[in-house]
């Protein structure tokens, strides 16, 4: 047995811990550097993503550069998809047959593919199971993924599956959809099997009921579950179920979603529970009328003392429910508010929350920020620790993108997403976009968003051509009227030369993207989506290069 062989083999049979993942990277910087240029910062990207993905998994956010970590997790799996694209051939082995579907380097989880898919569905429970527990047994025995999908099972499959002994060694449990629609006593299922001990993510896209609930509350064998979704709508009166349930206090990450059209008694109910001590992760989607009086109360409760991470989405997130939120004394990290209404107002009291000083990454997608409410945000000094912005969606207009180049408090951001923030309250044109790039002073700058701006010849010129983005892995360029000149400036950028991704769709790129089958040009590329009217001859020669996609 060779000692990559011996070292694999130890990782599958302790799945569940760290070490010999991380002792198998350091094999790999050893004896297997890339062949090819990779955004690696050592010898193996391969090694790298190992790290960097478990450093994730535990919870890394209150990690100096978690940012950094995002970052680097996209761009190693982005080249590792086109150089090393079947993560699971060391393992499977090219002759392995299974009936079970696992993904790419994009879903992997510290450092190896996790999930495993099935739809092998037979004729009966009995010829399904069989099925099911054959493939497992024969992925368990080879690799170190623990989770399963099943998408499309009835009830009694669940039911049979959760009695099996099969069922003990999974630690991620995913039900999309049950074919008979018959929730609740899969749930019980699931909940009452003994097997359930080693569970540690449970997610449920099922329309779970009082009954459901109360067996999850009832259940005595989750005590090491880490993390719970449920991605259906949840009434209050349910999730009051776990209310001082020793096993959901106990969670680390949860996600809920209250469903369209209301739901303030459901951010209630969660204010009302007992501390969460190890909660660090809280996402709510669907918060469809949620009121400024069922946030304050959220805020003023003392359930989660620890929450880093806190992602909330739904057209009722107004400005007066965002300054409610403001007031808040969790040590976040990490704050998602999409698809509300923000405004300039919610901007304002987000640069004065208690815990603007610590975020890191700041999500506003589709919140109706304006120029003024990214004024807001470029004045405040108590973001200069931010480093990664999404104001993707917003009529930020001139005067947003203004703001931002001039901000002497933006300076640090990382990652800057501003696609699609071209809108008819706000327009911007060319000549906007190329005063932003001319004076955007952000020299730690590795990705950039400009989707659907009119980028066009000159911003590109400017993009390929000015120190400042010398340090992008990242660019996203789509529908940006780049034209055949403008992909050639591009193409022709010495300055562009980390990038590891570059989408080009929807533009019309011409013979403009001829020079990017080079393997000299941007090295370290693992992604490349380009646009339309290239050349057949050109096309041709383009395919032939890992990652290129027309």
């Amino acid at each position: 047995m060779t000692d990559e062989a011996a070292l694999l083999k130890a990782i599958v049979a302790h799945p569940d811990e760290d070490t010999p993942r991380l002792v198998y990277a350091d094999w790999l910087d050893e004896n297997a550097p890339d062949a090819a240029p990779s955004p690696a910062a050592g010898p193996s990207a391969r090694a790298e993503f190992i790290r960097v993905q478990c450093r994730l998994a535990a919870g890394a956010f209150d990690a100096p550069d978690y940012p950094e970590l995002l970052e680097r997790e996209l761009d190693l799996a982005d080249w590792l998809s086109a150089h090393t694209p079947d993560p699971n051939e060391p393992l499977f082995g090219t002759d392995g047959d299974t009936r079970v579907r696992v993904g790419g380097w994009d879903q992997s989880r510290r450092g190896f593919n996790e999930v495993y898919c099935f739809d092998d569905y037979g004729g009966s429970a009995d010829e399904t199971i069989g099925a099911l527990v054959a493939a497992l047994d024969d992925a368990f025995r080879r690799t170190p993924g623990r989770s399963l999908v099943l998408d499309g099972a009835t009830t009694e499959e669940v039911e049979r599956f959760a009695a099996h002994r099969a069922f003990r060694h999974l630690r991620g449990l995913y039900i999309d959809y049950l074919d008979d629609g018959d929730e609740d006593p899969a749930v019980a299922a699931i909940a009452g099997s003994q097997h359930a001990a080693g569970l540690r993510r449970l997610y449920l896209d099922l329309m779970i009921g009082e009954d459901g609930c109360r067996a999850l509350a009832g259940s005595r064998h989750l005590g090491t579950l880490e993390e719970l979704v449920i991605d259906f709508p949840i009434s209050a009166r349910s999730l009051k179920a776990f209310h001082g349930v020793k096993w959901f206090r106990n969670l680390r990450r949860l996600h809920l979603w209250s469903g369209w059209g209301g739901r303030s008694d459901v951010v209630r109910a969660l204010a009302d529970f007992p501390p969460m001590p190890r909660l660090v992760s809280l996402t709510l989607d669907g918060l469809g009328n949620v009121s400024a009086a069922a946030v304050r109360k959220l805020v003023a409760s003392e359930a989660f003392p620890k929450l880093a991470h806190l992602e909330l989405s739904g057209n009722g997130l107004q400005h007066d429910v965002v300054a409610a939120l403001a007031k808040a004394k969790w040590p976040l990290r990490h704050l998602a508010l999409e698809q509300g209404h923000a405004r300039r107002a919610g901007c304002e009291a987000l640069a004065g929350a208690a815990f603007a000083r610590t975020l890191r990454v700041l999500s506003l997608r589709e919140s109706g920020v304006t120029a003024g409410g990214v004024q807001a945000l470029a004045d405040a000094g108590s973001l200069a620790g931010l480093r990664h912005l999404d104001l993707s969606g917003n009529p930020i207009g001139p005067g947003g993108l203004a703001a931002i180049a001039a901000s002497g408090t933006l300076t640090g951001l990382r990652a800057l997403n501003l696609g699609r923030t071209n809108h008819a309250r706000g327009p911007i044109a060319a000549r906007h976009v190329v005063e932003f790039l001319s004076s955007l002073a952000a020299p730690e700058l590795r990705h950039l968003n400009l989707s659907a701006l009119p980028v066009a010849v000159r911003g590109a010129r400017v993009l390929a051509t000015a120190p400042a983005f010398a340090n992008l892995t990242r660019l996203q360029l789509e529908s940006c009227a780049l034209g055949a000149a403008g992909t050639a400036a591009l193409a022709e950028s010495k300055t562009l030369a980390n990038l590891t991704h570059l989408d080009l769709h929807g533009n019309k790129v011409g013979s403009g993207a001829g020079k990017l089958a080079n393997p000299k040009v941007f090295p370290r590329l693992g992604y490349c989506r380009l646009g339309h009217g290239v050349p057949s001859k050109t096309a041709w020669r383009l395919t032939r290069r890992p990652g290129v996609v027309l």
